[in-house]
């Protein structure tokens, strides 16, 4: 008896913390997403979908643009315990994160996120502006949900390769 009131207390837990559906076929997992994500089990291990399938129109047309096209400057914003901007107009070092970005895959929704903001903020000749924002490594979605992703490891070693080229950091750090 004591037993079920446990279970009943955590499955009315999980409901109203909003990680779970009341609906009862789907109350199996507090962390699935019915319909995007598979259960996940070892026969059935996670799967990963492009980033590209995340993101708003505007990402996907700079995703999809050739080198001829590029943005002329990346902005990364490291928006953490302080706010720090770098900036970069090396076209190559554009063209490496938007091959990084196209290469990334989602693995599962998060159902954690923190205060840490890291956006990626490409700007056209003409002056337009299409943005890529993290909640430290995990993407924010064109549905505002939060996404853990996979292959991300050269986009953020080319994301801190603009910071250790910045002029202002390398005065701080000597």
């Amino acid at each position: 008896m004591r037993m079920r009131r446990v279970a009943a207390l955590l499955i009315v837990i999980c409901i109203l913390a909003g990680c779970a559906s009341t609906d009862g076929s789907l109350r199996g997992s507090c962390t699935e997403s019915p319909g995007e994500f598979p259960k996940q089990s070892q026969e059935n291990p996670p799967t990963s979908r492009p980033l590209r399938d995340y993101c708003t129109e505007g990402q996907r047309e700079l995703l999809d643009q050739t080198q001829e096209d590029l943005p002329t400057e990346l902005v990364f914003h490291d928006w953490t315990e302080t706010t720090t901007s770098y900036k970069t107009t090396d076209g190559e070092t554009i063209s490496g994160i938007l091959r990084a970005l196209r290469a990334t895959t989602v693995v599962s929704k998060s159902s954690v996120c923190s205060t840490d903001r890291r956006i990626l903020e490409f700007v056209t000749e003409e002056g337009d502006t299409c943005s890529f924002e993290f909640d430290g490594g995990k993407f924010q979605g064109a549905d505002n949900e939060f996404y853990v992703l996979s292959g991300d490891n050269e986009l953020w070693k080319l994301v801190w390769a603009i910071r250790e080229k910045d002029p202002e950091y390398q005065k701080l750090i000597r």
